[in-house]
């Protein structure tokens, strides 16, 4: 990768000595959110929403009048006691995210920890149709994008499930959806009718199960069972949406599954094949200290001050453009997991602003 030229390198920092100013060094922070601030069962007949002991998540294939993805598990973090808030999205640069969420049925599901394309779960008939490689579906969670207008600190656990009609046909109108969301990490995509769209979605985290739990691919899993999520902030606007929650003060998480309830090559009628999860408000939960939980380690600082030295100046442009030229991750300002002229151009407007 090439950086500026040395004439060019001159120019710029000479233009630039006006932002000189002093700031804050990289702030550390690592917190375990022990009990989520707002859970829900997301699903269009859920009787008593934010209220009930268990979300089942399952799919309804090419089901008219439901989304494919039609019962989630919503989870809401109030991040702000934790990290401080309201600085600039690219002063959050977040190391580990971590979910765990616990299963609280018995024996319905196989456990699967692979990514599973759209195509697995279409008819036999369809020409699209690809046969699944493994027994299952996974378990992932994704963002979540509001609509309605609805957004993140105002969508809570009683919050009306979707517009008018709010229950069948009704496809695409729940208010929280899971995304997929674009580089700035405000523009999300709703995952929930991706079968009938025709479209893979990447989610942040696939859940596992940890290897002590005695879980193998294939088995069905037992109650109690710990399920985790490692977000990965390289995900496509992934890096750029928890940043833009950070900054906002709470991170909300949608998990999902595409075991079908019915309709799909897998589906039908019968005893249900579909995960579910203990809510806060189960009494299990609550006796076993078994609530989703959530895990994160985040350094908060401005980009500009790229030596971590409490001031920005000439030293901190000097630094970046060496990281820059060396292809070094530290220079990914965007948080895109790429380091290109993109984040150049975001070191130096956070270096003019100081």
């Amino acid at each position: 990768m090439s950086g500026p030229s040395q004439s060019i390198r001159s120019l710029l920092v000479a233009g630039l000595l006006a932002a000189v100013a002093g700031t804050a060094t990289a702030q550390a922070i690592n917190a375990t959110l022990s009990q989520p601030t707002l859970d829900r069962w997301n699903y269009p007949f859920a009787s008593n929403p934010g209220y009930e002991k268990i979300a089942p998540s399952f799919g309804a294939i090419e089901v008219s009048g439901f989304d494919d993805r039609d019962g989630q598990l919503l989870v809401g973090y109030n991040t702000g006691a934790h990290v401080p808030t309201g600085h600039p999205a690219n002063w959050y640069q977040v190391e580990s995210v971590i979910l765990t969420v616990w299963v609280g049925v018995d024996a319905q599901f196989v456990y699967d920890p692979s990514f599973d394309s759209f195509r697995t779960l279409l008819q036999t008939t369809d020409p699209l149709y690809q046969a699944d490689a493994d027994a299952g579906k996974p378990v992932e969670v994704f963002g979540v994008g509001f609509r309605n207008g609805f957004s993140l600190l105002t969508f809570n656990e009683n919050s009306p499930f979707g517009g008018t009609p709010i229950v069948p046909p009704a496809e695409g109108n729940r208010n929280a959806f899971p995304a997929i969301f674009d580089t700035t990490g405000t523009v999300g995509t709703d995952v929930s009718r991706q079968v009938r769209q025709h479209f893979d979605a990447e989610p942040l985290a696939i859940g596992t199960i940890p290897e002590t739990e005695g879980v193998l691919p294939g088995e069905l899993v037992p109650v109690g069972v710990p399920m985790v999520f490692d977000l990965n902030g390289c995900v496509s606007g992934g890096q750029a949406f928890l940043r833009q929650c950070l900054a906002a003060g709470r991170i909300d998480l949608m998990v999902s599954s595409l075991s079908p309830a019915q309709g799909g090559p897998e589906g039908g009628t019968g005893d249900p094949t579909y995960p579910a999860f203990y809510t806060k408000e189960n009494p299990a939960a609550a006796a076993l200290g078994k609530y989703s939980q959530l895990e994160i380690t985040v350094t908060v600082h401005n980009p500009a001050d790229f030596d971590n030295s409490g001031f920005v100046d000439t030293d901190d442009f000097d630094a970046y453009v060496r990281a820059f030229e060396a292809g070094d991750d530290s220079a990914d300002i965007d948080g895109t997991c790429f380091v290109d002229t993109d984040d150049f151009d975001a070191f130096i407007r956070a270096f003019e602003e100081g």
